[in-house]
């Protein structure tokens, strides 16, 4: 089956500024609470992928919940923030790392003029 496609697409800025970030996962906790967690952050196929341990707690709140939030900002004052649902590629054992996709459903993003 084919992956589902984004109707939100990145703009060339966003993804060159995007590749290999750090960004910050938020996922719902049991409680309802945000859990912010810090993630290596990359673009392929217009969706943004991480990985992260398989014993983590993003990882047991996307098992509940995938609805995620992933802000990713840099200097002068840029950011990118993507709203969707995650989805495991591939779970990892013991600590091989579990690998996540998520197709964004909304995005805001930001930037000051350059030149």
């Amino acid at each position: 089956m084919p992956k589902a496609r984004s109707p939100v697409e990145f703009e060339e800025w966003e993804v060159e500024r995007i590749r290999g970030s750090t960004a910050v996962v938020t996922t719902i906790g049991r409680d309802g609470a945000p859990h912010a967690a810090p993630v290596r952050m990359n673009v392929e196929d217009g969706a943004l992928r991480f990985e992260t341990n398989s014993d983590s707690q993003k990882l047991r709140n996307i098992d509940r919940d995938p609805r995620v939030a992933i802000l990713v900002h840099g200097p002068p004052k840029w950011g990118v923030l993507v709203k969707g649902r995650a989805e495991i590629l591939s779970r990892g054992v013991g600590k091989e790392q579990t690998q996540l996709r998520v197709v964004p459903e909304r995005k805001a993003s930001w930037r000051r003029k350059e030149g």
